[in-house]
């Protein structure tokens, strides 16, 4: 439980947005300026063009018919800068070239991005979650926060000027913690209420040994609050019971009209655990809002214990 006393709110003064041009690349660049907008930050727009090795990308034909040409890409690129612009956005369009996934990391590292912005139209299957492979691996290796737009959350206009809280989901692994700063910080940029959430099991709920958890959560919450340094009116702390992980915080966030979720997730996690991973992105998949997530690295030689067990174990 317990955080970094040098941890500080974080800033986002300048985004970036990776297009391929897409429906869902679309409504990621219209979440992206009117992030710029809440949050007063300037955007870089990014197309990475797809061409073979060695080919001039201004001579050589589309890999395929439904490949936009070189110079059509740079057409659509400044029709988006010059839209963030009309917005009152200050903005850069950057056409790369070469691999996505390693354009759209050496983008950030040399831009100093802040925040990236990605859009994904996958949907999960009864066993498995179908997810884009370019929104996947720049989730799990940004240095920087990835704010998702999934297909769910297409057509929710405007949903980060909207009035809902930003919740803040939370297992308490001492790795993920840290993320309630950037949860604060959308909080305290936009105005908007902080939502703690923490699901229990469902085998819990009803047990008059365990009637005493949502109280013990909610203070473990506030206290994971104050710990991190979260300067924001008191945050709402609020616990509920679920058999499935992600359906619980779609179903929090959707009764509160959020218009933000934050998850801090683990990079081994998401690399080597499937249970993990769905709950990432299944949250992604079905959320009616976009879904903010960190991933951070676990340190070496640390075997830290999960507050649930020890609530359990303690009835």
């Amino acid at each position: 439980m317990q955080t970094s006393t040098t941890d500080t709110m974080p800033s986002f003064e300048r985004l970036l947005v990776a297009t391929d041009f897409s429906v869902a690349s679309q409504a990621a660049c219209r979440t992206a300026i009117d992030t710029c907008i809440a949050l007063r930050a300037s955007l870089v727009i990014l197309h990475v063009f797809n061409r073979p090795v060695g080919a001039d990308p201004r001579t050589e034909a589309p890999a395929s018919s439904g490949q936009l040409s070189f110079e059509d890409c740079q057409a659509e690129l400044e029709q988006l800068r010059q839209k963030a612009e009309q917005a009152g956005v200050k903005c850069e369009a950057i056409l790369g070239q070469g691999n996505a996934i390693a354009t759209i990391l050496a983008t950030i590292g040399k831009k100093k991005i802040d925040l990236t912005i990605m859009g994904t139209s996958a949907l999960h299957g009864l066993e498995r979650i179908v997810f884009d492979s370019t929104t996947e691996a720049v989730l799990r290796q940004a240095p920087c926060p990835v704010l998702t737009v999934g297909p769910r959350a297409m057509n929710a206009e405007k949903a980060l000027q909207s009035d809902g809280p930003v919740v803040f989901a939370t297992d308490f692994h001492f790795t993920t913690i840290h993320a309630i700063r950037f949860a604060a910080c959308f909080s305290q940029l936009t105005a908007s209420p902080l939502h703690c959430l923490h699901v229990m099991p469902r085998t819990l709920e009803g047990r008059a040994e365990c009637q005493v958890v949502p109280s013990i959560m909610s203070e473990a919450l506030q206290q994971l609050a104050t710990e991190s340094g979260v300067v924001v009116d008191t945050p709402i702390c609020a616990t509920t019971f679920g058999s499935e992980v992600s359906n619980a915080v779609i179903d929090y966030a959707r009764q509160q009209k959020a218009k933000l979720i934050v998850l801090g997730v683990r990079r081994a996690s998401l690399e080597a655990s499937m249970a993990h991973l769905h709950i990432a992105y299944r949250i992604i998949t079905e959320a009616s809002c976009p879904v903010l997530t960190m991933a951070f690295a676990s340190p070496p030689d640390v075997v830290a214990t999960h507050p649930r067990r020890k609530l359990v174990a303690a009835h």
